[in-house]
């Protein structure tokens, strides 16, 4: 039994390619309203949402990203294909990396298999600034969570009315648990998936933002040395968030690599 909380979306009968999408963090499943009134008619689409966030409880002893593909592998269909967006991502690219039999494909939506900056990974989020989010984190849960959002949308062509939406959408359900907010930040800040990524064995697309704050697009470069056989994609004009600032663009990429 799932212990995540899941909505199914399309055909509930007949062969249809089934999709599994994930949300990021602070968030919930909530924000890919857009995409399954895009695609419901064509693709049967589980939602999940993360431990702790929306209306999925925190588990017992809590969660690292092993535990957490474990419980999503528990809430999804069987061959489904992946879209994770930014943890959601990291999350799904785990799981595909540990149990490729279980997987179609997987899309990584603005998201890395690394979060963090290192001398050898100098396209990412520095530590400090991550430090110092997890400890504005224990002091005013809410308003990290805002500032956090704001981040989410910087540099989209149409920001305020982004901003706006995305608030409306996190609304629709309970703030996340402080705890569950913490250890998807530890996640964030230890998980290192590059030595693994030549591994993987399955068909991946990246869809990244041209203007992303939080996962630059130069990181496709070191990204096409590491899994030359991924499809890689730029969205232009757009930040962390596109698959709601862009939505037609963003489900015509994607439907190019998931349809059969």
């Amino acid at each position: 039994m799932s212990l995540l909380h899941t909505q199914t979306h399309g055909p509930k009968q007949g062969t249809v390619p089934d999709l599994v999408l994930i949300h990021g963090w602070g968030l919930h499943s909530g924000v890919w309203q857009p995409t399954v009134e895009a695609l419901q008619d064509r693709y049967r689409i589980t939602l999940i949402d993360l431990p702790g966030h929306g209306l999925s409880p925190m588990p017992a002893g809590g969660f690292d990203l092993m535990r957490l593909s474990q419980l999503l592998l528990d809430s999804a269909p069987q061959h489904a294909s992946w879209i994770g967006w930014s943890l959601g991502g990291m999350a799904a690219l785990n799981t595909a990396l540990h149990y490729p039999q279980q997987i179609n494909k997987v899309v990584l939506v603005a998201a890395q298999p690394q979060f963090i900056k290192t001398e050898d990974w100098p396209h990412a989020t520095p530590g400090d600034n991550l430090a110092a989010f997890t400890d504005n984190l224990t002091k005013n849960t809410e308003q990290t969570l805002k500032r956090f959002l704001a981040l989410q949308v910087r540099g989209t062509t149409n920001e305020k009315e982004l901003l706006r939406d995305i608030r409306s959408i996190v609304e629709q359900r309970p703030l996340p648990q402080t705890e569950a907010l913490r250890l998807g930040l530890e996640i964030l800040n230890s998980a290192n998936l590059r030595p693994q990524l030549p591994q993987l064995q399955l068909p991946v697309q990246f869809i990244f933002g041209e203007r992303d704050m939080l996962v630059p697009v130069a990181t496709t470069e070191v990204i096409k040395q590491l899994l030359p056989q991924a499809r890689i994609n730029i969205m232009k004009g757009v930040g962390h968030a596109p698959f709601l600032s862009h939505t037609d663009e963003f489900v015509n990429l994607l439907e190019e690599f998931i349809k059969p």
